[in-house]
Formats: structure tokens, sequence, C-alpha cells
């Protein structure tokens, strides 16, 4: 209950100061999570994150879209949109590939390791509503309707190819470093 309450107050805080209230919810998640780290409400925690508060979190950036005008904003910005989501998944898989070999990490291990940094959605949303909200002296906002939409989308590309990819890649991570058996019984690596 206290967590409920502390991210409906950092929720209306964030409000206060003319921040988007998910960026206070956001902040608030961060420091209840370090908060628990080693304490028993944590388990409590996880099951409301995962059974109340992601979902809520999806169901609030689906209402973020107006069908129609996502539709025509992606057609009329496709070239905008397939950048952007390209230029992150390149990114993400350059610095895997460069990563990987550097902390000593197998092909696998590597894969694995970008796929689990593709989803890009809590702080990518709240950074992008902040710089949507945020207009300048003129009335411009610093990112237009069609930015908004290109995050959207990538938000949606990356959190279904995030797990999708990571389930593909973990097996054969797992079955490169399992133990294997050697003749007379003995395990070896």
């Amino acid at each position: 209950m206290i967590i409920l309450g502390i991210m409906a107050i950092a929720g209306a805080l964030a409000d206060v100061i003319n921040l988007p209230g998910i960026v206070g919810a956001f902040l608030a998640g961060l420091s209840v999570n370090a908060a628990v780290q080693d304490h028993p409400a944590k388990a409590k925690l996880e099951f409301f994150g995962r059974a109340l508060f992601i979902p809520s979190f999806f169901l609030v950036t689906g209402f973020l879209i107006a069908p129609v005008a996502f539709a025509a904003s992606f057609v009329d910005n496709f070239l905008l949109v397939v950048g952007i989501v390209v230029t992150l998944l390149v990114g993400k898989g350059i610095a895997a590939w460069l990563a990987g070999p550097a902390f000593g990490y197998s092909g696998p291990a590597s894969r694995t390791i970008w796929a689990l940094t593709l989803p890009q959605v809590a702080a990518t949303l709240a950074a992008t509503l902040v710089a949507y909200d945020t207009v300048n002296h003129a009335g411009q906002r610093m990112l237009d309707e069609k930015m908004l939409n290109a995050v959207l989308v990538l938000m949606l590309v990356t959190s279904i190819l995030g797990p999708i990819q990571t389930e593909r890649f973990t097996p054969r991570m797992l079955a490169e470093s399992a133990p294997t058996k050697v003749s007379g019984g003995e395990l070896a690596n």
C-alpha cells in the first residue's frame, strides 16, 4: 500500500512541476526498487509490477495512440520510422558485438546481450513525452507528433522483438555453457 502511495505522490509532484506523471512514477519506481533491494517486500513489489504496473503502463501507452493518425503518420513518415528502428537495432548490435568479446562472452552470449537490451519502453516513453510536451516561446514542440508516433512504433517493435530474440538466443548460450559429460562419468566445462 505504501508503494502505491509513493507512486501516486511522485506522479502528483511531477505534475506540480509540469512534468508528465509518468516521469514521477518512473523515478519513484527506481527509488522504491533501490530501497527494497534486500527486503522481503521486494517479492510483493515484483508481483505488483508484473500484475498491475506493467499492464497499466501498456494500457496508458495505448491510449496515446490515435489509430487513424498513427497509421497515417507511419505511412507518411515511413523512412523516419524505419530509420529510427534500424538505427537502434544496429546500434545495440554493435554495442553487444564489441562488449561480448571485451568481457569474454561467446557469440550466443553476445547475441543474448543484444536481445536483452533491445526493448525501449519506460525511459524512452518518459523522455519522449517530456520532449513532446516541451514548447519553446513560439509555441513549437521540441518533438512533433510524427516523431512521437515514430517512437511509439520503436517501443512496439522492440518490446516484441526483444523477448522473441532472447527466447531464441538464450538456449544456445545455455547449451554452450552447460557442463558436458566426458567418458568415465565426470563432468567437464
